[in-house]
């Protein structure tokens, strides 16, 4: 079969949980004998790269900068380049051309922000079986994020953006099938009138970690929390750090890069119990999640399917989480972590320091993660995968 997957950002341009998707499952097809058309972005050269069964295209939008320099520029800046890129016909001809040439038997889209949201448009005159999936609420909110706390604000909610949303259901259509990795994510979509004729398929991503066959989990003094991802406000990193000043006996270890990353290393350089590592190549992390307690994650905005926690899991570290969206559906309770209340104030740094007082039973909660279950859902991901692209 051959499979033609459509993704704004692949390697070495790879920045965050989507890419890592599109990677493994690029890897699972080739490993099954399938041929695969990865049509990405690039900031640089036009090219097509050929490598066995994989061929590359990567294509240079044409507009007024290019998309990884997005979140340099002001909010002007990024509205005109919106603009272009919603109605880019220049890439969507360039997309429908190689489609034409190399007749894929499905398109299976991921982020297009980079390329055009035409895109979509192009695949349905080709009569193309079409598979999108959804990571995050990029086709409401250009910028992906949407505050909790605001969610109901002009923001999100005024005519501007009721006209954004109108748009862009038209310009993406419905689909054939519409996968998202949480039912929370295929629900916000459909209330805003999205996908209305595509058949909707919640599907848990894979696993894109392996683990080490010598990885054992680590026995030390005190209590480590784990802060793993982007050093940006709308990941909670602020009020976890400010919490943290109220905790002793224990060490925060924030992994991870981002526009903040410099002004918080200023700020809490006095404090010997919270230790800034910057970001750290994915073949690091296993020695890092051996020596964790507890991974945090603060976020205050939406979130779909943090790799992270379930990275976490992996590596038997229990997540104490906020509880919003989507985190809700894999934070169990009890089982493999905790929720705290974001609108509750102090909630984070009293659900801390019961972490502190309880050590033993978390130990005891990493000893019976079942990494096995974990597995069995990658590997159904991509039996589900195959059977959606027949």
């Amino acid at each position: 079969m051959k499979i033609c997957l459509i993704h704004n950002l692949y390697e070495p341009y790879a920045r965050g949980g989507a890419e890592q998707v599109v990677k493994t499952t690029i890897d699972f097809l080739l490993s099954k004998g399938h041929e695969v058309v990865l049509i990405t972005s690039t900031p640089d050269k036009i090219e097509v790269v050929e490598n066995g069964n994989l061929i590359i295209y990567r294509l240079k939008q044409k507009n007024i900068f290019v998309f990884l320099d997005l979140h340099k520029h002001n909010l002007f800046g990024k509205f005109v380049w919106h603009i272009f890129d919603m109605f880019n016909f220049d890439m969507a001809k360039r997309i429908k051309n190689i489609l034409q040439q190399e007749k894929p038997e499905v398109v299976h889209t991921h982020n297009l922000m980079g390329l055009s949201f035409l895109i979509p448009r192009e695949i349905r005159k080709l009569k193309i079986k079409h598979i999108h999936t959804v990571h995050d609420v990029q086709l409401v909110e250009p910028s992906g994020i949407i505050l909790k706390a605001n969610e109901k604000s002009w923001r999100y909610c005024g005519w501007l953006m009721k006209l954004h949303i109108l748009v862009m259901r038209s310009l993406v259509g419905s689909p054939d099938v519409v996968i998202s990795p949480s039912q929370f994510l295929l629900n916000f979509y459909k209330e805003k009138g999205f996908f209305v004729k595509s058949k909707l398929e919640v599907l848990v991503n894979p696993l894109t970690f392996s683990l080490p066959t010598d990885f054992n989990k680590e026995q030390y003094n005190g209590f480590n929390f784990l802060y793993l991802g982007q050093i940006e406000k709308h990941k909670g990193i602020f009020e976890l750090l400010e919490a943290f000043k109220n905790i002793k006996n224990a060490k925060l270890h924030v992994v991870g890069d981002g526009s903040c990353l410099k002004e918080l290393e200023s700020k809490f350089q006095n404090l010997d119990n919270i230790v800034f590592y910057g970001r750290k190549d994915r073949q690091e992390l296993p020695n890092i999640f051996a020596k964790m307690d507890m991974t945090i994650f603060p976020s205050i905005c939406y979130e779909n399917y943090p790799a992270v926690i379930f990275e976490s899991f992996y590596f038997s570290v229990p997540v104490l989480a906020s509880n919003h969206s989507s985190l809700s559906e894999f934070i169990k309770v009890g089982e493999n972590g905790w929720l705290f209340d974001i609108e509750k104030e102090n909630d984070l740094l009293e659900k801390m320091q019961w972490c502190l007082k309880n050590k033993i039973d978390i130990q005891k909660m990493s000893l019976n993660f079942d990494n096995n279950t974990l597995k069995k859902n990658s590997e159904n991901y991509f039996v589900e995968l195959l059977n959606l692209y027949k």
